[in-house]
């Protein structure tokens, strides 16, 4: 089947718009985020709006103020989200390096043994070792030119070259030793649910990275495992698509940076877009009694519980 739909300039879209009975009180106002935005990404901000019977009418009374509010929360939204996941990411690489460099020294990463998924190992020292070839980063030419009897960097150069992505990997790839565990318990999970809370994530990252939707979307590519043990297990009320929505994606980056990075103002940040745009958060997965039993509401400090 061929594709049959032709191109329409932003006058066409805003007509095909009103006919669909959405309020456009500004066209020029539209025009503007048409050309600059998109239509195409504009209407993933809209489907929620509308009848599900393939005529894309409007439900109610919508204005394009409405479809661009929601617009304007994504952006935001993916920011903070980007924003502690990189925390996450550099705290991650921290403990990799720390914890293996002082059981195994600086080049660690190059020992086959230490790793139980040996193909997954060797495509992330693929990208180690050609990103030593021709170095990009200065520290990287500097520590090339003095020590000259090196074929690779060490560990704290090594792993500052990795994408998240390939962070993830290399972890995944370890054998469940002492270390793995050393850092699973540092970010108060069990390592196999760890494993599973980065890769997750890492999609997530992934979604911010390329300006996708995410405040509404459903992540279900890679579900992380959710604790039910009494000592990990989340606090407040756990929906049934908790591993796949928005509601589960901040409670898990709020457990991770709980173990490192508390107090930090994450969730604070959160609710004050939620506010400031009045969002539906139902829509985000979020249960009718979040603001009372949200696990953030409810999640304490790891430290401070175990020495209660």
């Amino acid at each position: 089947m061929k594709y049959p739909k032709k191109p329409f300039d932003c006058e066409q879209h805003i007509e095909i718009l009103r006919q669909r009975g959405l309020d456009i009180p500004n066209p020029d106002r539209a025009e503007k985020y048409l050309n600059s935005v998109g239509y195409f990404r504009l209407t993933g901000y809209m489907y929620h709006l509308q009848e599900r019977d393939g005529s894309h009418a409007f439900i109610g009374k919508v204005s394009f103020d409405d479809i661009i509010n929601l617009y304007q929360f994504d952006k935001k939204l993916r920011s903070v989200i980007n924003e502690y996941l990189e925390r996450i990411e550099v705290a991650l690489r921290t403990k990799i390096t720390n914890y293996y460099c002082l059981k195994h020294g600086f080049f660690w990463y190059t020992d086959a043994t230490l790793f139980t998924d040996v193909n997954l190992y060797k495509g992330v020292l693929a990208e180690i070792n050609e990103s030593f070839v021709t170095p990009q980063e200065s520290y990287l030419r500097s520590f090339k030119l003095k020590y000259t009897a090196e074929t690779h960097p060490p560990s704290n150069m090594a792993l500052e070259t990795l994408t998240m992505g390939k962070l993830v990997r290399l972890y995944k790839a370890l054998k469940d030793n002492d270390e793995k565990k050393l850092i699973a318990r540092d970010f108060n999970l069990p390592p196999t649910h760890l494993t599973t809370w980065f890769v997750y994530l890492t999609n997530v990252r992934n979604v911010c990275a390329h300006h996708s939707r995410l405040w509404n979307k459903k992540v279900t590519a890679d579900r992380p495992q959710i604790p039910t043990r009494e000592r990990f297990k989340f606090h407040g009320t756990i929906t049934p698509d908790f591993n796949t929505t928005m509601y589960g994606i901040i409670s898990m980056i709020n457990r991770l940076l709980l173990s490192f990075n508390n107090p930090n103002n994450f969730t604070a940040k959160i609710e004050g877009l939620i506010e400031a745009h009045s969002i539906d958060t139902s829509l985000m997965g979020f249960p009718a009694d979040w603001k009372q039993n949200a696990p953030w509401r409810n999640e304490k400090n790891p430290d401070a519980e175990a020495a209660e």
